[in-house]
């Protein structure tokens, strides 16, 4: 079960690509090749773009020069320079491939380059190899390029039917890689990078690496769909080849069809495809762009997941509806085929749309939720804590500078095997900070950290997640669009002891069961409370298999029950071995948690050593609680 989408995608191939050595026995016209050879080719389009933009979110306009690349290298190398037709195809992919590390190599390095300003970049991209194209005489110079029809095994036939077998051919390929990405750590690397990118980082994600991949397997489908697409044209221009129709197609279409399934750009190409072909048909290709647009507007309004969201909600009522109009309207020899195909995906997509029978709501009451893990705890609150061992954090004389003001002044601390070490100070202290600059979020301005014995100076926060630390964050930030269980299987995948995707989802389990989220594993994080987004960012965090913890502010706006909760959870993560580090403003809490307290004012080390001492500072009481200690 885990792999019939490849079944489902070794069965189609075979029927692709005997379709046209069958057409004569079936008697079907050769314009229902050419109109499937179109699907195709918006499949594969829209597919690529999906793989960057949808699944990471790294919204791009650079589809249109991908295309363009691929389709200008058919020109060039097959047209003008006379070598093979699948000469010019392969560089296609591959120039179109180099071409997008180029501009991943640049945006992805820039943090900054993200969301408009990102689309804007790849936006300019095409307008600007138009120009080249144009002002080249060795590549067009302005004139277009004709392109002879290429030479290829008679046993195929005419030429429509090898068409159709290179579109099958590179088509099947963007759906093999897209449902390959799907179902393994590199489709779940963007997913995450999708929903939070700096999160992912921190939970060992390597984010860059993983664009870079996704930016390339888009450039080189981008490309291998334009070359193929460039022998069926015949003659090219700059001006038809490097437009936006193409990049906004392809959005349309992935859109449509759903950006988070593999399947979702083909499903939205052989919807807008079939419409448009209608649409023609029928005399009224001027309204194909308001027809769009209609779609595009009802889309976010009511299905701003796309359709393959519905379909999966329901598949076998909606495949039943689609087959059945098929087979009723062919009994009644009603239409041509296409038209026919256009009224049951009509049909499917209502029946997709028609309202679910309302289930009963299992999940546990708002009281229980969160708390029915713990009580299988089997050393409960009298395990002995984890004895002192050996330094596994080490900050010396670390500063950070926002301009002209100072965060952290030279703040040194210890935090070693063991320890459970409680950092409070009031609001601008420079708590946070320090908690950002050991985990890599953000760079010192000057001294040195080390984690698990190693200078972490330079160092990704993939990379000191390896290192075996992890933090949660003030305001909880779970990946939304992930179920509960998925969000911890993430931090699985890519923390100290990576998995597959199937052995973190069941890994994930146990340490759901250890914060008390085991009830709640297939909710999704906007439907649970804060307390739970809270636990839930406590188990991602463990399910890196860490030695030192940062908790920041974990118990921030819980009521009294909740803080206990939250309190028993982190003695159990305290009691398996991790070492933590509490930035807390609940002096309760952090005295009855912690085995040491680090007290920070205006980014300097203001107090440190065991709790009784140290909530007794003068110092301490007057800066923190703002009074005498007599008071």
């Amino acid at each position: 079960m885990k792999d019939r989408g490849w079944l489902v995608l070794t069965v189609a191939a075979i029927g692709m690509l005997a379709l046209p050595f069958l057409r004569d026995q079936f008697g079907f016209p050769v314009f229902y090749l050419v109109f499937l050879s179109g699907v195709l080719f918006w499949t594969a389009q829209a597919t690529s773009w999906n793989i960057l933009s949808g699944y990471s979110g790294y919204f791009s306009f650079g589809q249109g020069a991908f295309f363009g690349v691929g389709v200008y290298s058919v020109a060039f190398f097959f047209a003008r320079r006379g070598l093979s037709w699948w000469v010019g195809v392969l560089l296609g992919g591959l120039l179109s491939m180099l071409l997008a590390l180029i501009l991943g190599t640049i945006a992805f390095r820039l943090r900054q380059l993200r969301g408009e300003i990102f689309a804007l970049l790849t936006l300019a991209i095409p307008f600007i190899l138009a120009a080249v194209v144009r002002l080249s005489r060795t590549i067009d110079g302005g004139q277009g390029v004709g392109i002879p029809v290429p030479s290829y095994p008679d046993m195929i036939g005419p030429f429509q039917h090898f068409y159709f077998v290179l579109s099958a051919l590179v088509a099947l390929i963007a759906l093999a890689l897209a449902y390959g990405m799907q179902r393994t750590r590199y489709g779940w690397a963007l997913f995450a990078i999708h929903d939070d990118e700096q999160v992912a980082e921190g939970l060992g994600v390597p984010t860059f690496r993983y664009k870079m991949i996704a930016i390339a397997v888009t450039g080189l489908l981008g490309g291998l769909s334009g070359a193929v697409f460039a022998l069926n044209l015949g003659h090219v221009s700059p001006e038809g080849t490097f437009n936006l129709r193409v990049p906004l197609f392809a959005i349309v279409m992935s859109a449509l069809g759903g950006r988070r399934h593999w399947a979702g750009p083909m499903v939205g190409a052989l919807y807008i495809y079939t419409l448009q072909n209608r649409l023609s048909a029928a005399g009224f290709e001027g309204w194909s762009l308001i027809v769009l647009g209609a779609i595009l507007i009802s889309l976010i309004l009511f299905a701003p997941d796309g359709l393959m969201s519905r379909f999966t909600r329901r598949p076998w009522t909606v495949t039943a509806v689609l087959v059945g109009v098929l087979v009723a309207m062919t009994a009644l020899g009603t239409g041509l085929i296409i038209d026919r195909l256009a009224v049951a995906l009509l049909v499917a997509a209502v029946t997709a749309f028609l309202p679910r029978r309302a289930t009963a709501d299992t999940r546990p009451p708002e009281t229980a939720r969160g708390l029915s893990g713990l009580e299988q705890d089997p050393g409960g609150d009298e395990a002995r804590p984890p004895e002192l061992g050996r330094p596994l954090v080490s900050v010396a004389d670390v500063t950070k500078s926002f301009g002209g003001v100072r965060a952290l002044a030279g703040v040194s601390i210890t935090v070693s095997e063991g320890e459970l070490v409680g950092l409070v100070g009031p609001n601008g202290s420079g708590k946070t900070t320090l908690v950002n600059v050991i985990s890599g979020t953000l760079r010192p301005t000057s001294g040195s950290i080390t984690v698990a014995g190693f200078d972490i100076a330079g160092l990704q926060p993939h990379r000191i997640s390896h290192l075996g630390l992890a933090r949660t964050y003030q305001i909880p930030r779970p990946f939304p669009t992930l179920t509960v269980r998925d969000n911890v299987a993430i931090a699985i995948m890519f923390g100290r002891e990576p998995r597959g995707l199937y052995s973190s989802r069941e890994a994930a389990d146990e340490h759901l069961a250890m914060v008390g989220l085991a009830e709640l594993a297939h909710a999704y994080p906007p439907g649970i409370n804060l307390h739970e987004r809270q636990l839930l960012e406590m188990a991602r965090a463990i399910a890196t298999r860490p030695k030192v913890l940062l908790l920041d502010e974990a118990l921030a706006g819980l009521n009294p029950v909740e803080i206990d909760n939250a309190v028993a959870v982190v003695r159990r993560i305290h009691r398996s071995g991790v070492a933590i580090v509490l930035v807390e403003h609940l002096l309760r809490v952090v005295n009855q948690l912690s085995t040491r307290i680090i007290v920070l004012d205006q980014g300097l080390l203001l107090a440190e050593g065991e709790p009784a001492e140290v909530l007794k500072d003068p110092a301490v009481v007057a800066t923190y609680l703002g009074k005498q200690p007599h008071a």
